[in-house]
């Protein structure tokens, strides 16, 4: 564990790092993910992803983002968009590549994050399979990412 944390201090830098984000569908419903106290953005509802870690490609990093925070395989993954990611207040200043995905079920598991600081804690403490725009309309969350989910929704 001593090799993983100190992995993690020496190699994650979250500025200047490509993400990816999945808008995983099922049918008609949109998985979102809320953030859970404690981790920034805390509150926010977001997609399932993350930082491409080194060495590795968008679809891994996509299909291993939505397995560690959702519990969920995906499928049929295609390119969406590139969207800018930029919250100086924090010092982030990336690129976040979306994909639309399809999810193989709807049993949502929120998994223990493994990343140093997070006690082995979900990185989340809910999700909602939403359909509607409404549905979305009045929940806090990035408005480039609400943006593009609401494209998606009926």
């Amino acid at each position: 564990m001593n090799i993983i944390n100190r992995y993690l201090k020496e190699e994650r830098d979250y500025s200047n790092q490509a993400s990816v984000k999945a808008i995983v569908s099922r049918g008609d419903y949109i998985l979102i993910l809320r953030r859970r106290e404690g981790c920034g953005g805390a509150g926010q509802w977001d997609l399932p992803g993350g930082h491409i870690e080194k060495g590795e490609d968008k679809i891994k990093a996509l299909k291993r983002e939505t397995w560690e925070e959702a519990g969920l395989k995906i499928e049929n993954e295609k390119f969406k968009t590139n969207l800018k990611l930029e919250i100086p207040e924090i010092g982030i200043d990336s690129t976040m590549a979306v994909y639309t995905a399809d999810a193989l079920d709807i049993s949502v598991n929120l998994k223990p994050a493994d990343w140093e600081g997070s006690d082995g804690i979900p990185e989340h403490n809910e999700y909602k399979w939403i359909q509607y725009t409404h549905d979305l309309e009045n929940l806090p969350m990035l408005a480039q990412v609400k943006d593009i989910i609401m494209k998606e929704l009926k």
